[in-house]
């Protein structure tokens, strides 16, 4: 709190020895001041007089709040498609206190059920919540703290998201993908392909007011390099205005571009709808080789197909990301992450042209990335049951055969966003896995003559990994960028939040645990020299391709994005040094480390005949925060409700600790980091809602607000605070 001398209102008295306050101060000195306090801090400002009052609810003092909320990676609660220079000094300030309070008591007590009570229009705990004008303020919905509108008529919920606090968007399983307007539970718009396709990826693009999604279809599932699948790109134009409420004028969709995929398609990537520029991994089966498919300008008929020569093995989890016009393979290992950069000047020359689009691409060169980054995890001090205790420096054995198993390819240099906007992008099996570099190091027992002989110290050995592969595998991964309307000085960062799995033979019982951390790209700084790379390592392994040379703008523009940045030795040196502190604190795992039995859902994605229904883990992830549905076991942890019901489930709630650059500031409470972590809490739900027909879970942290579909035809939308 502050320590500051009283504050009182000021005379027309001008003695000398007339004693200074905060409210005597220089308008600048006090802005100073306040960019260094806390949002309770500024609340006490307004209780001491009407001077700092007046200065205190000012837009520059909520701003800075706002811009240090945004560092921690935690978005503001704003309406419809609004940014936030939209937004008025009034509606920053209740956008600042709404998100701290989500922040502060998701962090300490847990989410609980927003106030409730009549309320006109807008409602001041959550703008999902906000009932159509005109509605009566004392109607059922506008008493309760959840709202439940309709799920499309006679369809099955494939998958759902918010768009927005207004909209939501539904895939079902016949094909269709529908708008739903929150606030009137009415459908906005439509797009029915009639027949079965597969939404695939979603994008918001905030600025544009709009969202691109894609859909897949399968034509030949044959799960080798002769399968083929067909993609439709799409989009959804909104005309909301800057105020946040929506437009009388319903959305548009409309289609963008289609193209067709050979071999295993592992996940699509949306990376910049503005440049035009989509990625996709694909398995190549004939290598067990991960292969990268981009369109540089989806308006083009042009494609790149690239073998990368990275071997696949099942423990991998992938994502795509742009980084300075560099395509970014992000890869998460069980011991470290690796990213391999293609600088999209210089995939140009690979590109080859679509007669039609219905002609197949084909791989014609093996390319090696320009540039190679790796970082090891670094792991907290937990006890694992379930695997066979293991001393510091030491590494499991299975996981040691299963690394050296995983070596890449000699071509493959050894040395890893993904976008989404609050859409998740989930692993497939198989992927890629590349070697980890770097062992442990072993302690040594110190031997003493002398005081003045003493060695130095010796650094401690490593935490060995508390759930190793095998026998914890990745069930599925999560890979979450800050999909919400940011600040351009703000640092772009990831989430990573993996679901691992350990089967016991015996018992036939699944067990998991939740892992998560941050990244930024480049993953190490230090290694991150800018300069001219000219050239990338290929060689020709199918059908002959004439490399041409990228165009002579593009060369200039990509040479730029490495150069432009170029210092002096010494200044980058210190830099380095400074960002390695930063680079080292987001390789810090948090772990929900008793393991759970999660609910799972048939998922039938699959249209192979003999893939059957996989089990969908009913697990949502947001920046930071993760919610599921859980069976409860009658044991003797505090945290779990008792309940004589065999098959009762509960829905579950984690808030991992937030982003911090440095190592200072990775922990949580003051507690050492090695015993902290998320505390798992389990969220009220309403009496009408059943968990065991739940299809789909959804978490929108801006707005505190859990999403689920249920069986019969309803969304449940609960809303916390």
């Amino acid at each position: 709190m502050l320590g500051l001398s009283t504050c009182s209102e000021p005379t027309t008295n001008s003695e000398p020895d007339e004693q200074m306050g905060l409210n005597t101060l220089p308008y600048d000195l006090l802005l100073n001041i306040a960019s260094r306090l806390e949002l309770r801090d500024v609340h006490t400002l307004h209780l001491t007089c009407k001077t700092l009052y007046d200065f205190s609810n000012t837009r520059p003092v909520y701003r800075h709040i706002a811009t240090d909320l945004l560092r921690r990676c935690r978005a503001l609660p704003l309406k419809g498609f609004q940014r936030l220079t939209d937004l008025s000094t009034e509606q920053l300030i209740r956008s600042v206190n709404k998100a701290t309070r989500y922040e502060t008591a998701w962090r300490h007590r847990g989410p609980k059920p927003i106030g409730t009570g009549p309320y006109a229009d807008i409602n001041q705990h959550s703008n999902y919540m906000d009932v159509a004008k005109g509605a009566d303020p004392g109607s059922s919905r506008a008493q309760k703290w959840y709202k439940v509108v309709s799920a499309p008529p006679d369809e099955e919920v494939d998958w759902l998201s918010p768009i927005t606090s207004s909209y939501t968007l539904c895939a079902t399983k016949s094909g269709k993908v529908v708008c739903w307007d929150v606030q009137t539970d009415t459908c906005l718009a439509e797009w029915n392909p009639g027949e079965r396709w597969e939404l695939w990826k979603c994008r918001v693009e905030f600025e544009e007011k709009t969202v691109y999604f894609t859909m897949a279809k399968i034509v030949n599932g044959a799960y080798d390099d002769e399968r083929a699948m067909e993609f439709v790109l799409m989009r959804l134009k909104f005309s909301d205005s800057p105020s946040g409420e929506s437009s009388s004028t319903p959305p548009v969709f409309s289609h963008v571009t289609d193209f067709k995929t050979a071999g295993v398609v592992m996940n699509v990537f949306l990376l910049d709808p503005t440049a035009r520029l989509l990625s996709a991994f694909v398995w190549v089966s004939s290598t067990n080789t991960i292969g990268l498919y981009a369109l540089p300008d989806w308006d083009k008929p042009e494609y790149v197909f690239i073998d990368t020569g990275i071997e696949c093995v099942p423990s991998s989890n992938w994502s795509c990301i742009l980084y300075e016009r560099n395509i970014v393979i992000h890869c998460e290992e069980s011991d470290g992450a690796y990213q391999y950069f293609y600088p999209l000047h210089l995939l140009q020359a690979f590109t080859k042209r679509s007669k039609s689009k219905h002609d197949a691409p084909y791989i014609s060169y093996s390319v090696s990335p320009a540039k190679t980054l790796t970082r090891k995890f670094i792991f907290p001090s937990l006890k694992n049951d379930l695997v066979p205790a293991l001393e510091a420096g030491q590494t499991d054995p299975g996981t040691v055969a299963a690394l050296d198993a995983a070596a890449p390819t000699p071509s493959t240099d050894t040395v890893n966003g993904s976008e989404t906007t609050g859409i998740l992008s989930t692993s497939l099996s198989p992927t890629p896995a590349p070697q980890l570099n770097g062992t442990a190091s072993t302690s040594t027992a110190l031997t003493t003559t002398t005081p003045a002989a003493l060695p130095p110290p010796q650094e401690q050995p490593p935490n060995p990994n508390p759930f190793p592969f095998p026998p914890w595998c990745p069930d599925s991964a999560h890979f979450v960028r800050q999909w919400w309307p940011s600040l351009p000085s703000i640092p772009r960062v990831s989430c990573t939040v993996v679901l691992l799995s350990s089967h016991d033979q015996v018992t036939h019982r699944t067990r998991f645990i939740l892992a998560q951390h941050y990244f930024r790209v480049p993953l190490t700084h230090g290694e991150w020299v800018p300069g001219g790379i000219t050239q990338l390592q290929h060689r020709l392994i199918g059908t002959p391709h004439t490399l041409r040379k990228p165009d002579e703008t593009e060369v200039q523009n990509g040479d730029a994005a490495f150069a432009s940045s170029s210092k002096a030795p010494s200044t980058r040196e210190r830099e380095a040094a400074e960002e390695e502190i930063k680079d080292d604190a987001l390789m810090h795992l948090w772990y929900v480390s008793t393991p759970f039995e999660v609910y799972c859902v048939p998922d039938g994605a699959d249209d192979d005949e003999d893939a059957g229904d996989r089990p969908r883990p009913l697990v949502a992830v947001d920046f930071g925060h993760a919610v599921w549905i859980e069976f409860v076991e009658n044991e003797d942890d505090p945290t779990r409700p008792r309940t004589d019901e065999p098959d009762a489930k509960w829905l579950r709630f984690v808030t991992f600790p937030p982003f911090g650059e440095d190592l200072e500031k990775v922990g949580e409470g003051g507690a050492a980091w090695s015993q902290s972590g998320g505390v798992v809490r389990t969220l009220d739900i309403p009496d009408e809602l059943d968990l065991d027909t739940v299809e789909t879970i959804n978490i929108d942290q801006s707005q505190g607000a859990v999403i689920l579909s249920v069986k019969d035809g309803k969304i449940f939308i609960l809303c916390y605070e």
